[in-house]
């Protein structure tokens, strides 16, 4: 449960059949409907997003290729074989 200080408000409608499930999922949880969607936000919109991911990565090959010239592919494959 978050103990920080809630000083936003936000007004959202459901559907009957969707806020059913939120209500049932919350009670499993032994929290609150609000709470459910606050966690949602966090892990959707603003926690570790797949894209930042596969940016980074893309980032780190992009480095680390421009590092490593003149690599001998051939002694290199020849290498990864011995193992």
């Amino acid at each position: 449960m978050c103990m920080c200080m809630l000083n936003k408000r936000t007004n959202i409608l459901f559907e009957e059949e969707v806020w059913n499930k939120l209500s049932l999922l919350a009670e499993k949880q032994d929290t609150s409907v609000g709470e459910l969607i606050r966690n949602a936000v966090k892990q959707v919109y603003l926690g570790n997003n797949k894209q930042e991911k596969i940016k980074s990565a893309y980032d780190t090959i992009l480095a680390v290729r421009k590092t490593q010239k003149n690599i001998d592919y051939k002694e290199l494959i020849n290498y990864g074989r011995k193992y």
